[in-house]
């Protein structure tokens, strides 16, 4: 990345399409992860776009879809995925595209949230819908497109794509006609302008009750985010943390056991 934001920032002026087309291309392909360890989930589906993941709780009448976020895979959801068992509720945690188990080497929140729709007809109904980072805003794309469910939790999620755009514009150096150029690109590659995934634009149109978990010292996901979020959203609530960044938040029990219990009640 050190090279990248060097080169960017010296030809970035001079051949704006060029630079913007290749940041494009590095930004919709997820690094690699390390090694995980799935022990303990059930192989449900493996569709392409998807891999299902399960956990059920005996005489369970209520089961949750989770979906994790950018470079993230379905193992990360476990200590959520406990939580939730422990009130008695099963749970659905995806392998979105390109991610974990699932076929592709590119993705962007759009196909994140189609991967939902598809998992939610083929294994579904669920009663709630759990969503991190980047799987959290494209669970509102999601619920504006049809997705039917009960509740939804978003963790540690944007309020805008456009600004995660603008961040990684800022981060790799992109000058601000290549950073124009690179947007254009980005939403050529998901075939939706990013104004019709905005927060103001969708999260207004789920009725359902929210709630918005967000860490005050996270570092990707600025918690201005969460703020900008329960100002729209018709039945919003705030669970604010501290000290657990945008990715320890997810191995915190206490946070899971108060996000369960919120689901289950």
């Amino acid at each position: 990345m050190k090279t990248l934001r060097v080169l960017d920032r010296a030809i970035g002026p001079i051949f704006p399409g060029l630079v913007g087309l290749y940041a494009a291309r590095i930004f919709v392909k997820p690094r690699e992860g390390k090694p995980r360890n799935m022990n303990g989930w059930e192989l449900l589906a493996s569709k392409g776009q998807y891999v299902a993941w399960g956990k059920k709780s005996p005489n369970s009448t209520k089961s949750v879809l989770l979906i994790h976020g950018w470079e993230s895979h379905a193992g990360h959801m476990s200590v959520l995925a406990d939580a939730l068992l422990t009130q008695g509720i099963s749970v659905v945690a995806l392998d979105a595209p390109a991610h974990g188990d699932a076929e592709g080497d590119a993705t962007n929140a759009i196909q994140f949230a189609a991967a939902m729709l598809k998992a939610s007809h083929d294994l579904g109904p669920f009663y709630a819908l759990i969503g991190h980072s980047m799987g959290g805003g494209a669970a509102f794309i999601a619920l504006a497109d049809g997705l039917q469910v009960e509740k939804v939790v978003t963790i540690a999620s944007p309020y805008l794509f456009s600004d995660v755009l603008h961040r990684f514009a800022q981060y790799i150096n992109l000058p601000a006609k290549a950073e124009k150029s690179f947007v254009n690109r980005i939403e050529r590659l998901t075939g939706r302008s990013w104004d019709e995934t905005r927060g103001d634009v969708v999260a207004p149109k789920v009725k359902q009750p929210v709630l918005v978990v967000h860490d005050s010292d996270d570092k990707e996901i600025p918690f201005g985010d969460a703020e900008a979020l329960l100002r729209v959203l018709k039945h919003g609530e705030i669970l604010q943390t501290h000290n657990l960044g945008h990715r320890r938040i997810l191995r915190d029990r206490e946070t899971s056991a108060a996000i369960a219990r919120w689901i289950a009640g």
